[in-house]
Formats: C-alpha cells, structure tokens, sequence
C-alpha cells in the first residue's frame, strides 16, 4: 500500500520508515510523521495496520514536490497558501524556517514567512548585497551552510526577528521569461546537502508561474479594497454621526465569521459586503440625512430605503455575490420580522445580514456621537442579549461577539 503524498513517514516498534517531521500523529501504536500540522486522521487509521507491517511505502521527496506545488490552485488566501505550502517544504527539507522574497527594485521584500521570524521582518527591506539578492542577480539555486564567514548574510532580518539564521539553501523563482523573486528555507541541522538543493529548485520552477498570477491577483484585491473604503469613508464622512463607521463594522463583521468558521472566499465577501453596509446613504438628501433634529416618520420611511438603495449599487457589481449583496439589503431586518426594508423572518435573512446587523449596532453603541455618549461594552452586551432572547438578532452571532469582547479582541 502506497502512502499519500503528506506522510513523510513513519515508526513502528522503534523501526523508522521513511523520514521524522515535527507534525507527529500517533495511532494505535504507530507514530506518523506528516507534512501538514491538521492531518487528515481518518486516512492515517486506515493506514497504520499496513503500517504496522512495515507495508506501508513512503513516496520519494521528488515525488512530493509536484503534489504540494499543485495546491497552488487552491482558492484560499495568498498567505494561508503560501504558509501552508513553506510549512511543507520546511517539513521535506527539515528545516526550521522558510520564506518567499520577491523583487521590489533596488531591494527585496518579504511575501511571507514560516518559522520563527513569521509576522515579524515582512516590512524589512533586503538588500541585493545580501544572500537573497545573490541568489536573485546570479540566478542559481545556493547552498550557503556558514554563515559566520560570509558577509552578505544579511544581519538586520535576524536582529528584528530575534532568530538565529546558521545557513540558508535558496533559489530564484521565474514565471516564464520573469524572474520575481526568491525563496529561501534556514537552518537544517548539519548543513543543507545538493539533494536539497535539488528539491528546492525543482520546487521553484514548478510554483513560479502560479504564485505569480496569485500574487497579482491579491494585489488587485487590495487595491480594489483601497477603493472600496475610500468610498466609504466619503460616506462616512458626509454623515458627521458614522465617521469611520463602516471600517469598523467590517473589520469586527470579518471577526465574528472568523469565529463562525466562514471560508476565506465567504470572509472576502462579507468584508466587502460590509464595508459597503451603507452605500446606500449616497441617495439619501442631505436635508434628511444630516437634519440635526428628530425625523418625521416620513422621512425616517425615506431613510430605511438606503438599504434598497445599497443593494441596487452592489447588484451592478460585476463580481459583487448575492452574500455581498443581502449584508447590505438585511442589516436592518430582524428575526421575528420588526425590521426593515422588507420585514424578513427568520430563515429568510442570510447569514450575512445577521453578522452586519449584530456588528453594526455594536459599533453604533459603543462609539462617541454628537447626540449620545459612548456606551460600555458591557451595556451595549446587555442590549444584544436580550434583543436575541426577544427573537430579533441572531443568538449565535451574539455569543460569538461576546466572545471576542472577553478575549479582548473589541
């Protein structure tokens, strides 16, 4: 029986077949080693009785490669696929960090990073005098296993990190006739060998052409997010009342779907969705929108049309999804109908709507406006629960919201 490509290997009675990672599995009496830290277990016990026989075959590290690079067409975030994937060559390769530099001038810059020095160089400039940029301008895979004697190790990465670089295996990465960057993998035990070499430029050569497309895309996506909370912020701005009201209601929204377990694409969306909460308001008159007095109910019917409104604006979105679409029409509807614009019970009010809904009061409450103090978030807690026990948000999303106050994340 053949293993899948993510089990490195494997011990049975003190007997190792293949080779040890630091992701370790035991089951019934059999230590798996494996690529990925969120193993699948249930494939891992259908194994272990070939694997208690020493009949389990290992697949070749030449083999592997090809298996993680195709993960590429994962449609999860840039940096989760990037860290999942460097976790697996630190894993082939043992090594105890990894990290992907792309060209950027006269210098290079960090994508990402995994090991020890993750989250903590990724604005560090590098410069071309250093192992990267050599690697990079002589467009050849290196092996650099003494650090201590060669200067162009570049010591700023080490001292922000607070880590220790003893040796570095790098090579370039092309898309086709581009050459974009670099990427590197630190500190095996012993040194890194030509073998690893030989896997890390088999590995280059087979993700250049789709990291960079995925690499662009993201950058396409911040930069439309960049438009996006500009348009808000104007929005936000022409109601004195909501300054930074949107941003706010988008970042703790992305929060709560975090805590309800949304996918990356659903997190996309419904960060979009909810910075564009109250797109609507552009159609709303100024005589109406900034009135320093009470509304007439005449005019607060008018206003509960900027949910109609937002909806309409997204719905011409080319790429805007019917999720991005109901957080902007249901953030004011409520579960047991009482809500606006169309009175939605239930079941019939997307899960979008209720997170944008519970987000948007919560930072409707808790900030300073011109009319009213700030409440404390225990008050404004207070409210939620029991607008969730009379049957009008959603009880979960509540819970979930409590949660991130408790942990200090609000």
């Amino acid at each position: 029986m053949r293993a899948p490509y993510w089990v490195l290997g494997y011990e049975v009675n003190g007997k190792l077949f293949g080779k040890r990672s630091n992701d370790v599995f035991e089951i019934d009496g059999v230590r798996f080693y494996t690529i990925f830290e969120d193993a699948d277990t249930k494939v891992l016990s259908h194994l272990k009785d070939a694997a208690k026989f020493g009949e389990l075959e290992i697949m070749d590290p030449n083999e592997i490669i090809p298996f993680i690079a195709a993960q590429l067409n994962s449609s999860i975030s840039l940096l989760t696929l990037l860290k999942r994937i460097q976790h697996s060559i630190c894993s082939i390769l043992s090594a105890e960090a990894a990290s992907i530099l792309v060209h950027a001038g006269d210098h290079l810059e960090f994508l990402v990073t995994e090991g020890g020095a993750s989250g903590k160089i990724e604005s560090i400039p590098v410069p071309m005098e250093s192992i990267a940029g050599t690697i990079f301008l002589e467009d050849r895979t290196m092996i650099f296993n003494d650090l201590m004697k060669d200067k162009r190790h570049f010591k700023g990465v080490d001292k922000a990190a607070k880590f220790v670089t003893r040796n570095i295996l790098g090579s370039p990465i092309w898309t086709g006739e581009r050459k974009f960057g670099v990427i590197e993998v630190l500190n095996k035990e012993g040194g890194f060998t030509e073998e690893d070499a030989k896997l890390l430029e088999k590995f280059a050569r087979l993700i250049g052409r789709k990291l960079y497309s995925t690499i662009t895309g993201d950058r396409m996506k911040k930069l439309i997010k960049e438009i996006v909370l500009a348009i808000t912020s104007t929005i936000d701005k022409r109601d004195k009342y909501t300054h930074e009201h949107s941003r706010n209601v988008a970042r703790i929204s992305v929060m709560l779907g975090r805590k309800l377990r949304l996918s990356e694409r659903e997190l996309e969306d419904l960060e979009v969705s909810a910075m564009l909460h109250d797109v609507g308001k552009i159609g709303i008159p100024d005589s109406i929108l900034l009135k320093p007095g009470k509304l007439t109910p005449e005019e607060f019917e008018y206003i509960k049309n900027h949910t109609v409104f937002g909806a309409e604006i997204l719905s011409k979105l080319k790429h805007a999804t019917d999720n991005m679409i109901s957080g902007a029409l249901e953030h004011h509807e409520k579960l047991d109908g009482s809500g606006y614009p169309y009175g939605k019970k239930n079941g019939e009010i997307s899960l979008f709507g209720r997170i944008v809904a519970v987000a948007d009061i919560y930072d409707a409450l808790t900030a300073k406006r011109v009319y009213k103090k700030e409440w404390t978030k225990e008050k404004v807690l207070n409210v939620l629960k029991e607008e969730a026990e009379k049957g009008k948000l959603d009880r979960k999303v509540v819970e979930k919201l409590e949660e991130l106050v408790k942990e200090g994340a609000l």
